[in-house]
């Protein structure tokens, strides 16, 4: 992400720390930065209702089976760590408002006091709260108003176990490195250290974020919309053996029809490809390009045989020209 610097300098960053709750304020995260974090919206997390409703559903598959039935594709709770030893070593629940929408209300009634009342009341109040105002943000940043492209908030709420439990209990693999796909996501860490990200000057180089640090992290599409101006971060987990650790994550990405190419009135810094420049591609195909290789790399999907490589190479000779 692209901000001014010092006379007219250029400082490249795609990490956002907020300071605090009560005055919206993001500041960039790099390098020493990341020493220095808020712990509001830490402490505001509701990580006791995340471990109870992780812990609800393992020892009540009746109440896991029906809440994936919602989404029989493929599914809420999802654990291929239990049998796959080479994909990411985490068990997720994956929401949205519209699935959300979905659960009967009587299975909505029955897991209430199991946490998911607090965690659909957090995501709620994180998107009317916060949102707007990274929207806002990053508008500024790129030069033009990102709001537009985000009217329907296409959005996903992503509960993260961390668990050493796991196929591959002594794996330090809890999430393999990649850039999301979205404009941007925010994670909340319940105190345990684990996430990295990787240092744009110096790739293969990692740096731990702290464990109770709230971060907003860029993605694909707001490099695109941006015509380069934001960059991405390039992020993992880290897990450790015998460690149980917890994350609440939000997506935003631009709705599903929105053309991904620079915005109107953005000159692109950096050449992109004749797809992107035509329009060829919207939102939703975007996110199904990415999805084969984030599923296959949480063991959730498998690949082609022939395909090779990782999915920000793939996304890479998408884009770029």
């Amino acid at each position: 992400m692209a901000e001014a610097g010092p006379a007219g300098e250029c400082i490249e960053v795609s990490c956002f720390q907020y300071q605090s709750r009560t005055n919206n304020s993001l500041t960039p995260l790099a390098g020493s930065q990341l020493e220095d974090p808020s712990r509001n919206l830490f402490r505001w997390s509701p990580f006791s209702a995340i471990r109870t409703l992780f812990d609800h559903l393992y020892s009540h598959p009746d109440d896991a089976t029906n809440l994936s039935a919602i989404y029989p594709h493929r599914g809420i709770l999802k654990t291929a760590a239990t049998i796959k030893t080479s994909s990411d070593q985490k068990f997720t629940i994956d929401l949205s408002p519209k699935r959300v929408a979905l659960i009967p209300v009587s299975l909505q009634q029955s897991l209430a006091g199991h946490g998911l009342k607090d965690v659909l009341d957090f995501f709620n109040t994180l998107t009317t709260e916060y949102v707007p105002s990274i929207l806002s943000t990053l508008s500024i940043i790129a030069g033009a108003d990102f709001t537009p492209a985000h009217s329907t908030y296409n959005m996903n709420f992503r509960l993260c176990d961390y668990n050493p439990v796991t196929a591959a209990s002594g794996s330090l693999n809890g999430c393999g490195a990649h850039t999301d796909y979205g404009t941007f996501t925010i994670i909340f860490q319940d105190g345990t250290p684990g996430l990295e990200l990787e240092d744009a000057n110096a790739p293969g180089s990692w740096v731990p974020v702290l464990g109770d640090a709230t971060v907003v992290l860029t993605g694909w599409c707001a490099v695109i919309l941006s015509g380069g101006r934001i960059t991405a971060a390039r992020h993992r987990v880290r897990g450790t053996p015998g460690v149980r650790r917890l994350s609440a994550v939000l997506f935003i990405a631009p709705d599903l029809d929105v053309t991904l190419r620079p915005l109107g009135g953005i000159q692109p810094i950096r050449p992109f490809s004749e797809t992107v420049m035509r329009g060829d591609i919207d939102t939703e195909v975007f996110k199904e390009v990415m999805g084969k290789r984030w599923r296959y790399r949480e063991g959730n999907e498998e690949m082609e045989g022939h395909e090779v490589g990782t999915q920000d190479d793939e996304i890479a000779k998408l884009i770029w020209a």
